[in-house]
């Protein structure tokens, strides 16, 4: 499984170990099939969509954002600081 897919994996069942699932619980939350995540990582193959089930199973957003804060922050209409002006 490539590493950044099984990082995310990572990230999920540990939140979902913090809500007192195991993995067998997140599938079954996800309606996924008792097997897919084993099979997912014999085969080091997840699919995207199998992917934000888990996650939202977990109450995790699987998101992207821009490696760019500038850019971030105009697409936000976040560019300029607000400074207070005294008279």
């Amino acid at each position: 499984m490539p590493e950044l897919t099984q990082r995310l994996l990572e990230e999920i069942i540990a939140e979902g170990r913090k809500l007192g699932l195991d993995q067998k619980d997140i599938v079954r939350r996800a309606g996924l099939g008792t097997t897919t995540l084993s099979k997912a990582k014999a085969a080091n193959d997840l699919r995207l969509s199998t992917l934000i089930k888990l996650a939202n199973a977990v109450g995790l957003k699987l998101s992207f954002t821009t490696n760019q804060p500038n850019l971030e922050r105009i697409l936000q209409r976040d560019v300029f600081t607000h400074h207070e002006v005294n008279g």
